[in-house]
């Protein structure tokens, strides 16, 4: 996927070359556009408002990311806690023993 913050930044500052144009995976344009100068900065101009507006996607028919509301990693989980609910699992015998003893050297080893 291709983000649209990139695809912005490179329309406005190269868009006369057609760097954006090749970006977003059209190469006819972005040849069209080196050769033209933007079709003499009219292209230019209709691109970069087509690109801040979502109206021009990647050729791949793929969305934008969204650069600014991506979701927040999460927390690793606590190699502690993880043990505790194997054990606690083992106990149940919810899990057999071979079982515990790889899950519990899987969580050791991220200690």
């Amino acid at each position: 996927m291709k983000s649209k913050t990139t695809a912005l930044i490179l329309s406005v500052l190269t868009g006369g070359l057609g760097i954006d144009r090749f970006y977003l995976g059209y190469g006819g344009m972005g040849v069209l556009k080196l050769l033209t100068g933007g079709c003499f900065g009219v292209l230019w101009i209709l691109d970069i408002i087509n690109i801040a507006t979502g109206k021009l996607l990647p050729a791949d028919g793929s969305a934008y990311t969204d650069d600014f509301s991506a979701a927040p990693a999460q927390p690793a989980a606590d190699p502690y806690q993880e043990l505790e609910k194997l054990a606690k699992l083992k106990e149940q015998g919810v899990i057999t023993q071979e079982e515990y003893e790889k899950l519990r050297a899987e969580s050791v080893a991220k200690l």
